[in-house]
C-alpha cells in the first residue's frame, strides 16, 4: 500500500469535452443512445401490445397487485439471506417494461437499483444474440461503469416472457458483504483505483434456463473472504428476481397480458402527468448546491468540491454537475448510475411517493447533463468502491434543491423535507475465539436522524429520507453473531439541525471487544460527516454537527462491570483517546477498549429564534437539546417568559451587525402583474415600483432583483463551524478552513439561510428565478 501523504492529488484525469464523449462503459460509463433498440438482435421479439380502454377497477387491482410483488421480492430476500446486511433492506427491486423502463421502484434504499435500466439496456444491446436472452435466465453485473452503484451493490436481472415474446422484466440489486479488494468488506478507502477494489464483473448469464451455471458461481464465490456468505446472498437475490418474475407472470395469465401491460403503460403516464404537474407550478429558475468531500485517501487533510445544478424549465429539470472538481486517485468519486440514481431517488420519495415510486414516468421529464471525469460521474479506472457513501451527501443536495423548489408552491411545501444525516460506516474484521473470520458493518446510521418538515420536526433515529423502510439489527442479533458487546445505543443531545423546527436526533453506540481473538476498526464516511456537518439546514435552519468515531483504549470497563456500572459514553472512562477520522483503514481494537460511532441527525427548518419556546422547554425536558443550544441558539431561558422575550430581542439586535453583501449585479426584471408570491419560507417575489423583486416575506425589505440571489440583499455573519451545538472542529482532520455562514434580512432581522463553505470560495447563489 502506498504511503497516504505522498499521493499527489493533482493528477487530474482529463474532461473530455461533449463531442468526444463516448458512453459505452468502457471508459465513460453506459448511456444508451437513443437508437439503443436498432441493435437487439433481430431474434428477440418484444411484446409491447396493450389493450386501448383499460377498465378502472382492473387498473387499480393490477397497480396494487405489482406494487405487493415488489415488496414481497423484499421479503424473499431477506427470509433466505443470512446476511446482517441484507437483514438490515440494504436493497431495493424494480419492475420494469420490456425495454427497461421502471414501472415500480420499491422503497428500501432509493438509488441502490438505479443501475436496473441501464444494465438491461446494455444486455439487450450487447448480449441477446450472444450469449442471448432466453426465458428463465437471470443475469449479473457489479460493474460501477454499467449498471452497478460500487461493486458490492450487485445487480441480479431476470427477463419474463410470455408466450414466447419479451414482456418485461424484474431486477433487484443488494449489498454482497465481501468480492474482494485490497480492504475486507468491500469500502477500501485506500484504493488508488478500481485494480484495488472488489472485482468488477460486467453483465454475464449466472442463471441459465433456470439452471445456475456451477463454473460461474465458483468464479464469483472466489473472490470473497466469506464464501459461505456471498453464497446465501446470491441465492437469496435470486430467489427474489423469481418469485417476482413468476407473480407477474402469473397476473398476466390473470388478466391477459395486454391488460398488465395497459395498465403498466398508465402507471408510468401517470407519473409522468403528475410529476408535470408539480414541475409546471414552480417558477423557471435555477438551483444549487455545493457540497464537499474529505480525503481523497486516508491522511491528505484536504477536501474537494462537488457541485449540483437544477434548472427548470416548464415542466422539464436539466441537472448537471458542472462546478464539481475533477477526478483524482483515491476514494472521493462515484460514477454516472450513482449520481442519476441519486437524482432520481429524491425525485421518488419527494415527489412521487403517491405513484408508488414509479419513477420511470417521472424521469422522461429529466435530461441528464453530466461531464466525465469529474468526481460525480467519474472514468474507468477510478477507485468507486470506497466512494460510494459519497452518494449520500450527493442526494442531501438534491433533497435541499427539491425542496426549496416545493417550497414555491404550497401544496408541494407539505412535502418537503431537509436532508437528513450523512453516512458514517464504521466496519469490524478480525476473528473470533474459534478462529473465524468474521466482518460486520455496523449499519446504525439507518436510524439517523431525519430532516425537520415546513410544519414540524423531524424524527428522533428516523432513518434516512432516501431509504424509508430501512432499519437497523437488534443489538441481541449482532452480538450473537459476532464477538462483541454492545454497551449502549441511545439518543444524541443537539445531534439535530436548529430551527424554527428542529431536525431529528441521530445515536450514540459503543461496542467493545467480546471473546474475539483480533478486531480492527475500518472507518468510511460520506461527504464531511465526520468533520464539518450532516445534514444540511433549510431557510435559515442550522446544518447538523458533524459525527465521529471515537476509540478509547486501556479502559476501567472491567472494573465498571464488576461493580454493574455501565458507562453512559466511552468518554466518561479512563484511558487513552484516539480519534478516527472519516477514512481509516485498520485500527486494533483489544481487550477493555471501546469504540464509540456518533450517528449524525437531520438538518433544521427556518430561524431558531421563531422556535415556539414551549418546544424548546419540551427538548430540555427531553435531553433533546442542551442548556447551550437553548439560551445560544434558540434565545429561551427555561421557565421564565420575559427572560426569553429578552435574550431572543438581544440575539436579533446582534444581526444587526452582521456585514452588508455586495449589490446585486442581475438585470432587473420588469413588473410582470402577478400577484406575490411564495419562493421561500422568508422571500417573497412581488411587483414594486414597475420590477419583479424578491422581498422578505415578513417585512417587505428588498433582498435582489427578480433574477438575483436573495442573499446578496442579506446581512451576513460567517464564523466557525463550531458555533453549530456539539459541533467539533473540522481542523482535527482537514486543513481548509471551513466556515459557517449566516444570513439575515436587514429589515426585521430573521436568519434566512445558513450554509458551510471553504472560507476561499464565494457566497453561493443557491436559487436563481427566471432563465436567460
Amino acid at each position: 500500500m502506498a504511503s497516504a501523504p505522498v499521493i499527489d492529488i493533482t493528477q487530474e484525469t482529463a474532461v473530455s469535452s461533449a463531442k468526444d464523449i463516448a458512453w459505452t462503459g468502457k471508459v465513460h460509463s453506459y448511456r444508451p443512445k437513443g437508437d439503443w433498440r436498432t441493435r437487439v438482435d433481430a431474434g428477440i421479439n418484444f411484446h409491447d401490445d396493450a389493450i386501448a380502454e383499460l377498465d378502472p377497477v382492473d387498473f387499480e387491482v393490477i397497480r396494487q397487485k405489482l406494487w405487493t410483488i415488489n415488496m414481497a421480492h423484499g421479503d424473499t430476500i431477506t427470509r433466505i439471506s443470512g446476511s446482517p446486511v441484507l437483514a438490515t433492506l440494504d436493497f431495493n427491486m424494480s419492475i420494469l417494461t420490456e425495454d427497461a423502463e421502471v414501472v415500480l421502484n420499491a422503497p428500501y434504499v432509493q438509488f441502490l437499483n438505479a443501475g436496473a435500466p441501464l444494465g438491461i439496456r446494455y444486455i439487450l444491446e450487447h448480449y441477446s444474440k450472444l450469449p442471448g436472452i432466453d426465458d428463465g435466465d437471470i443475469y449479473c453485473c457489479n460493474d460501477p461503469w454499467i449498471a452497478a452503484c460500487h461493486q458490492m451493490d450487485v445487480l441480479f436481472a431476470a427477463p419474463i416472457f410470455v408466450e414466447g415474446r419479451l414482456f418485461g422484466w424484474v431486477a433487484n440489486a443488494g449489498h454482497q458483504y465481501d468480492l474482494g479488494g485490497i480492504v475486507p468488506g468491500g469500502w477500501p478507502q485506500n484504493s488508488e483505483d478500481v485494480h484495488s477494489d472488489p472485482v468488477v464483473l460486467p453483465p454475464f448469464k449466472l442463471v441459465e434456463k433456470g439452471v445456475m451455471r456451477p463454473d460461474l458461481e465458483a468464479m464469483y464465490l472466489r473472490q470473497s473472504r466469506l464464501p459461505d456468505m456471498v453464497a446465501l446472498d446470491l441465492r437469496a437475490q435470486i430467489a427474489g428476481v423469481v418469485f417476482a418474475r413468476d407473480q407477474v407472470m402469473a397476473l398476466c395469465t390473470r388478466f391477459g397480458a395486454t391488460t398488465v401491460k395497459a395498465a403498466m403503460r398508465r402507471m408510468l403516464d401517470q407519473a409522468q402527468q403528475n410529476f408535470q404537474r408539480k414541475l409546471n407550478a414552480i417558477p423557471d429558475g435555477t438551483w444549487t448546491e455545493t457540497r464537499y468531500i474529505d480525503e481523497p485517501l486516508p491522511g491528505i487533510r484536504h477536501n474537494q468540491r462537488t457541485q449540483l445544478t437544477v434548472t427548470k424549465r416548464g415542466d422539464r429539470l436539466a441537472v448537471s454537475n458542472a462546478g464539481t472538481d475533477a477526478q483524482t486517485i483515491g476514494t472521493n468519486g462515484i460514477p454516472f448510475v450513482t449520481w442519476a440514481g441519486s437524482i432520481t431517488g429524491i425525485v421518488s420519495v419527494s415527489m412521487l411517493f403517491e405513484q408508488l415510486f414509479a419513477y420511470g414516468g417521472g424521469e422522461r421529464q429529466i435530461d441528464y447533463e453530466p461531464t466525465p471525469g469529474l468526481l460525480t460521474c467519474v472514468d474507468h479506472p477510478a477507485a468507486v468502491s470506497g466512494g460510494i457513501l459519497h452518494s449520500v451527501p450527493m442526494m442531501n443536495a438534491m433533497q435541499a434543491i427539491l425542496a426549496r423548489m416545493m417550497a414555491c408552491d404550497p401544496d408541494t411545501k407539505e412535502d418537503l423535507v431537509a436532508p437528513c444525516a450523512d453516512y458514517v460506516l464504521p466496519v469490524l474484521v478480525g476473528f473470533d475465539d474459534r478462529g473465524n473470520f468474521f466482518g460486520q458493518a455496523i449499519l446504525d446510521c439507518f436510524a439517523c436522524g431525519s430532516g425537520a418538515r415546513s410544519f414540524g420536526d423531524g424524527i428522533d433515529s428516523g432513518g434516512p429520507t432516501f431509504s424509508p423502510l430501512s432499519m437497523i439489527l437488534n443489538v441481541e442479533q449482532i452480538e450473537q453473531w459476532y464477538p462483541l458487546m454492545c454497551l449502549y445505543r441511545r439518543s444524541d443531545r443537539d445531534s439535530g439541525g436548529a430551527g424554527k423546527w428542529r431536525g431529528g436526533n441521530g445515536l450514540r453506540v459503543a461496542i467493545t471487544p467480546y471473546r474475539a481473538q483480533s478486531m480492527s476498526i475500518v472507518t468510511n464516511t460520506g461527504g464531511q460527516g465526520a468533520t464539518t456537518q450532516n445534514g444540511q439546514g433549510l431557510f435559515g435552519g442550522y446544518p447538523s454537527p458533524a459525527s465521529h468515531y471515537l476509540i478509547r483504549h486501556d479502559t476501567d470497563l472491567n472494573e465498571r462491570m464488576v461493580a454493574r456500572v455501565l458507562p453512559q459514553g466511552a468518554i466518561d472512562l479512563t484511558g487513552d483517546t484516539v480519534w478516527l477520522s472519516g477514512k481509516s483503514n485498520g485500527t486494533s481494537l483489544g481487550h477493555g477498549d471501546v469504540f464509540e460511532v456518533r450517528i449524525g441527525g437531520g438538518g433544521g427548518y427556518g430561524d431558531p429564534l421563531e422556535r415556539d419556546p414551549a418546544l424548546v422547554e419540551r427538548d430540555l425536558a427531553d435531553d433533546a437539546v442542551s442548556q447551550d443550544a437553548a439560551e445560544r441558539i434558540y434565545g429561551v431561558i427555561a421557565g421564565d417568559a420575559e427572560a426569553t422575550t429578552a435574550r431572543r430581542k438581544a440575539l436579533r439586535a446582534e444581526r444587526r451587525a452582521w456585514s452588508r453583501q455586495e449589490t446585486d449585479t442581475a438585470a432587473a426584471t420588469a413588473a410582470t402583474g402577478e400577484l406575490d408570491r411564495a419562493v421561500h419560507e422568508y422571500v417573497i417575489a412581488r411587483d414594486v415600483d414597475g420590477e419583479r423583486i424578491l422581498a422578505c416575506a415578513h417585512c417587505g425589505e428588498r433582498l435582489a432583483g427578480y433574477s438575483g440571489s436573495y442573499k446578496a440583499g442579506a446581512l451576513m455573519h460567517e464564523g466557525p463551524v463550531t458555533q453549530i451545538p456539539s459541533a467539533p472542529d473540522p481542523a482535527r482532520f482537514i486543513d481548509d478552513p471551513m466556515v459557517l455562514r449566516r444570513f439575515a434580512c436587514p429589515g426585521c432581522l430573521t436568519q434566512i439561510a445558513t450554509e458551510i463553505a471553504r472560507a476561499e470560495d464565494a457566497v453561493f447563489p443557491e436559487m436563481r428565478l427566471g432563465l436567460n
